[in-house]
């Protein structure tokens, strides 16, 4: 046996690099184990490898030096060796990728998985940051949608030309296709696969083909082949795999991915990279510095606006420290529902909240915003029941709801310590009055919502009017109203809500 740090002293390769072809399947996955490096010394984690580990990665490195892409590699390797993981220590990919689904949601470092794998990276701290980066880099959601790029990238990929202003122009696709046009079809191959290697958990098949059907039939049907070809890898955090083209020859692109994207960089592979790729795992701080700086961008969304009714009152009915205590409370409890749904956190406006939700590959934003809303609003009935109990008193905790959707810019608002991401236009404005207008924690939402939805998801929606009539108030299910017909003229809200009083809405009641 052979263990991971003798393995890498040997073959001259990073752990990242191990990392990824234990990822990929063609080494083996090591046994781990826990001894002392002497008697009574502190029990060290090291892996161990069977001793043709060795053999194996310096036939890798030289199929890679006659030019050979790591799929290709992947494909003679694992078609040589059908079983690259010992019987011994089974490796169950379901399990690794819902582990990594779930690492992902909750933004846990890449450190923080590599350490419960038994490879954690230094912890030596780095004097870099993400405007540091020297080589090509960019971000995409996983609709392959541009989120961010520096400025190397941009001369590299669009030669300095303008970003398209929409979301939906924005697909980083076409615009590789056109930079690997002289390329041998290998190299397009393994450039595109490793791109879909990142996304394929998000991106299914049918929302690729939504993606490129601006392009021609051959280039579509070329890189649905790449999508199929696609492994979603062990490690989803953190890849590292190589890539040749003859303007910039041999490179490392190392792809880290967020909750919100993945970010591919493009390192020449005579370069020692191992501290910026050690620095790009510090997830935390690279994703705020990412998305502070992401470009700005004319996109569908849908948004909530929720507001804690009579906020003024129970702070005054609560001593300082509790009525602070009932605000991080609410937060911490509804923020993990918002991040369920992929919604994005707005910002924060004293005890009220704005989160955005944006179109995604494998699930329909709209519905996600609706089934957010209801979720929160059962999240406080257990809130108010719990401080019922604690206060002994008889107050409800609502939080009222506006629900809109529109197409608006999305950028950001930066100081020197912070960011706040912001959507400009009319969507966020009548969200916010329908919030205003909201009472006792109903959620009213705009017709263009509900509208947009497919028959079937509103066949799952509770959604109407209620209409007072000669002796009782009729609920009327799947209808609309004007804003200005459900007013009382006597409410204090009237002459408030006025300038959204033909705004059409509905009162979402339920998702079945």
């Amino acid at each position: 046996m052979i263990t991971s740090k003798s393995l890498i002293e040997q073959t001259g390769i990073s752990r990242a690099t191990l990392n990824n072809y234990i990822g990929l399947g063609l080494v083996m996955k090591p046994e781990v184990k826990r001894i002392a490096s002497t008697p009574g010394a502190a029990l060290t984690t090291i892996g161990y490898f069977p001793d043709w580990t060795l053999g194996k990665i310096k036939q890798i490195q030289s199929l890679k030096q006659q030019g050979m892409s790591m799929n290709t590699i992947c494909q003679q390797l694992n078609a040589v060796n059908t079983k690259p993981y010992s019987n011994k220590d089974p490796v169950n990919l379901e399990d690794h990728i819902a582990e990594d689904k779930k690492l992902i949601k909750n933004e846990l470092t890449s450190n923080e998985l590599l350490e419960k794998r038994g490879n954690k990276l230094s912890e030596k701290p780095l004097n870099l940051t993400v405007d540091k980066i020297l080589y090509p880099a960019y971000m995409i959601n996983y609709e392959c949608g541009l989120i961010w790029l520096n400025e190397a990238a941009q001369q590299l990929f669009y030669e300095n030309a303008s970003i398209p202003e929409r979301a939906e122009d924005r697909s980083i696709i076409p615009t590789l296709l056109d930079w690997v046009k002289n390329s041998s079809n290998e190299q397009k191959e393994a450039l595109f696969v490793n791109h879909f290697n990142a996304v394929k958990h998000r991106l299914n098949r049918e929302s690729l083909s939504k993606n490129i059907a601006a392009l021609n039939p051959i280039d579509r049907k070329w890189l649905e082949n790449c999508y199929d070809q696609a492994l979603i890898p062990e490690n989803l955090l953190i890849q590292d795999t190589f890539f040749y083209h003859a303007n910039i020859g041999n490179q490392r692109v190392v792809a880290i991915s967020f909750r919100e994207g993945v970010l591919f960089t493009y390192i020449p592979e005579v370069e020692d990279a191992n501290q910026l790729i050690n620095w790009l795992s510090r997830r935390d701080s690279v994703i705020r510095t990412l998305l502070s700086q992401q470009l700005p961008v004319l996109t569908p969304l849908a948004a909530i606006v929720a507001d804690l009714q009579n906020s003024v009152r129970i702070c005054s009915e609560l001593p300082p420290d509790e009525y602070f205590q009932l605000i991080n409370e609410i937060w911490s409890t509804l923020d993990p529902i918002f991040r369920k749904y992929y919604g994005t956190y707005g910002k924060h406006t004293g005890d009220g909240m704005v989160y955005y939700f944006f179109p995604q590959p494998d699930q329909n934003y709209l519905m996600n915003a609706i089934l957010c809303a209801c979720e929160i609003r059962e999240a406080m009935k257990k809130i108010t029941h719990n401080w019922a109990i604690k206060k002994g008193w008889s107050n409800q905790l609502y939080m009222n709801i506006g629900l809109n959707e529109g197409q608006e810019w999305l950028g950001t608002f930066k100081t020197n310590t912070s960011y706040e991401l912001v959507v400009l236009g009319e969507t966020m404005n009548v969200c916010g009055r329908l919030s205003d207008f909201a009472r006792l924690g109903k959620i009213w939402a705009s017709k263009n919502l509900v509208s947009k939805l497919t028959p079937s998801e509103r066949e799952l929606i509770d959604y109407g009017v209620s209409r007072t009539g000669a002796e009782e108030e009729l609920f009327v299910s799947k209808s609309y109203a004007q804003i200005s017909t459900l007013l009382d003229k006597d409410d204090p809200r009237h002459k408030k809500l006025m300038d959204i009083s033909s705004s059409v809405v509905t009162e979402i009641r339920a998702v079945k």
